[in-house]
């Protein structure tokens, strides 16, 4: 289920540059729980590892394991954390982040730093933080990370310790390209052919059996417990309601409205527009020569910069991609006029007036309607946002969740006990309505004693309360004995029909050739099958070669093996009859394509061997107790 997560984190990519993927959300616009500030803060938990004089702390853990499980919970609702720490989760970020502390620690010790002038050269690069010119905004930029709920401290720190990772590890695997003729043999294992034949033994060739007793099925199900493991259940109550609610006296009066337009008095008065022709230039002489000319456009190419069209926009709008400055220059001289040069952030401007469009302003009467539209909608929003603190505030004071849905009319929905899917065991035919998904991710994160929550769901709320919670468990066995009585009769069948399959395999291992052996042993088996295959023709399809097939490559020519066919329905055995090698002299392109996935593999083994040999020399001491500790407090089972 997290093999995702796993191989992810496994890498080496993630391993030695996790502070980069973590900086580069902030630009992104990603959420993150925070800068990876200083890791070896005294204030960051209890230490879990150290890394010579710096440490990590359990709070750098749990951030992290937090925005993992809010990454998976997008693809499956239902995932517990408890779940995530049981697949190593805890383990596996503890380990990244320990070996990007070793980074940082290398570099400063061998005077590796980053200026601030490479941080700025970096920052400037990113097209999130360029304006209309296509050069670096320093109020796009501000703006971005006020949104981001970072600083630029925060993201300075995170490039630097980001940069310094790659300055770092990146000369030690630059050269790890293998010659063609190191690649050869591997290539040649792609195209090497195998031969063989598969012969298939059905379970259903050993019968149906007695019907098994009380002891045999009782016996089955202990052994199989988990195979009739129900899920976690719960079960909720909860009430819908929506704006509907809410669309009563909502009509704003005369007064309301005349206030509204006074203090919005610069909305409805006279607007005008203008439509530019821009220049910017970092050297005031260039403007100068460019302001002076009779085409700008043309002046502008000749001092190499190109004159920027701006539809027309209202000086408002202009001053935000400007400067006041800037702005009341332009909008103070007439069409066809040139205003500037004039200095900015950005530079020196010089702008043609090429249009002016007047918009007349609105009387109060004329503005009535749309005035009268926002009052309404304002008055709504009150009210909604009133009457969610109503019921929270009441369930706060200590009335029950029937108590608060009665006294303010709202129809309350109780499920029966389902999984995070929305499934019920025990109600197969239960059918939720379309509010029940978002409602149940929100009732598999509540605590049983916790109070009912009014949940957004979209354009409505959700009034809920977590009602029943019912642990994973076994169902009983007298409640499911139809199933347990099919499930054991197919073991059998399948255990019949192994002892076949292995029969073949022994006497074909054994010498005779393995259509006599199938023959010899059991004449209800139909005649192998022969097959063929390369290595590059599997990797082609995407690697979903059959099982039996992509069996043969494991295999020794001249063997025989045992494979499970699925579900239970009976058994392959593998015959390789010959292999036939490749020969990659007759693909240079295959030889090509080896000597790439074998340098990204140098270049992963190289990283990993230079980060062993950094905690090695830092001493990188882990407190196992402490880590079990934290696994422990998300619930997850400690093996020992």
């Amino acid at each position: 289920m997290l093999s995702v997560f796993r191989r992810g984190l496994s890498s080496w990519l993630v391993l030695a540059f996790f502070g980069l993927v973590l900086g580069a959300l902030v630009i992104t616009g990603v959420g993150t729980p925070g800068s990876l500030g200083d890791l070896g803060s005294s204030a960051n938990g209890e230490r879990l590892a150290n890394v010579g004089s710096e440490r990590v702390g359990s709070i750098d853990v749990s951030q992290r394991l937090q925005l993992q499980l809010e990454n998976l919970r997008q693809e499956q609702p239902g995932l517990e954390i408890g779940t995530l720490v049981r697949e190593g989760a805890v383990e596996q970020i503890l380990e990244s982040l320990i070996d990007l502390r070793a980074f940082q620690a290398f570099a400063a010790k061998h005077g590796v730093f980053v200026s601030d002038r490479m941080i700025d050269a970096e920052i400037a690069g990113v097209d999130a933080f360029k304006g209309p010119t296509g050069q670096f905004d320093r109020a796009r930029f501000e703006s971005l990370l006020d949104q981001r709920n970072t600083t630029e401290a925060q993201l300075r720190a995170d490039l630097a310790r980001d940069m310094v990772a790659q300055m770092v590890a990146g000369p030690v695997a630059a050269g790890a390209r293998p010659s063609a003729g190191m690649v050869a043999p591997y290539a040649g294992l792609m195209l090497e052919l195998r031969q063989g034949a598969i012969a298939t033994v059905p379970s259903s060739i050993a019968g149906v059996g007695a019907p098994p007793t009380a002891k045999e099925l009782d016996t089955f199900y202990q052994r199989n417990a988990t195979r009739y493991t129900v899920p976690e259940r719960r079960s909720v109550r909860y009430a819908v309601f929506d704006r509907s609610r809410f669309e009563g006296a909502m009509v704003p009066s005369d007064a309301e409205i005349a206030a509204y337009y006074k203090k919005n008095a610069a909305l409805y008065a006279g607007k005008e527009r203008r439509g530019l022709t821009q220049v910017i230039v970092q050297d005031q002489t260039a403007a100068k020569t460019i302001a002076t000319a009779s085409d700008i456009q043309v002046a502008a190419k000749k001092a190499g910069v190109e004159a920027l069209k701006l539809d027309p926009m209202e000086k408002s709008a202009y001053t935000g991609l400007s400067a006041a400055t800037v702005a009341d220059a332009v909008f103070s001289v007439a069409q066809g006029g040139i205003a500037g040069p004039v200095k900015s952030g950005l530079g020196w401007h010089v702008v043609r007036v090429d249009s002016i469009a007047t918009i007349a302003g609105k009387t109060v009467a004329e503005a009535r309607s749309d005035i009268s539209a926002i009052l309404e909608k304002e008055k709504r929003a009150d009210a909604e946002a009133d009457f969610i603190a109503k019921l929270e505030d009441a369930v706060s004071d200590g009335e029950t969740f029937e108590a608060v849905a009665k006294a303010n009319g709202l129809a309350v929905i109780a499920t029966p006990l389902v999984t995070a899917a929305g499934k019920s065991p025990d109600d197969p035919g239960f059918v939720g309505t379309a509010d029940l998904a978002p409602v149940l991710k929100e009732a598999f994160q509540a605590e049983p004693d916790d109070d009912a929550v009014v949940l957004s769901i979209g354009e409505r709320h959700a009034f809920l309360d977590l009602d029943r919670v019912v642990p994973a468990a076994p169902q009983p066995l007298a409640k499911i004995i139809p199933v347990v009585t099919r499930d054991f009769v197919l073991d059998r069948a399948a255990r019949a029909a192994r002892a076949i399959a292995d029969a073949i395999a022994s006497k074909a291992n054994g010498g005779g050739g393995f259509a006599a052996a199938v023959t010899a042993t059991d004449k209800r088996v139909g005649a192998p099958s022969s097959v063929s295959a390369r290595r590059v023709d599997i990797l082609q399809s995407g690697g979903k070669a059959p099982p039996p097939l992509a069996l043969m490559f494991s295999m020794q020519a001249g063997r025989a093996k045992v494979l499970e066919a699925p579900d239970k329905q009976g058994w392959f055995v593998v015959w390789l009859d010959k292999i036939v090698p490749g020969k990659a002299d007759t693909s240079p392109e295959l030889i090509a394509a080896a000597q790439r996935d074998l340098s990204q593999s140098a270049q992963a083994e190289l990283t990993k061997q230079f980060l062993s040999a950094i905690r090695a020399d830092l001493k990188v001491t882990t407190d196992r107790d402490a880590v079990a500790r934290l696994k422990k407090s998300y619930g997850a089972s400690v093996a020992k």
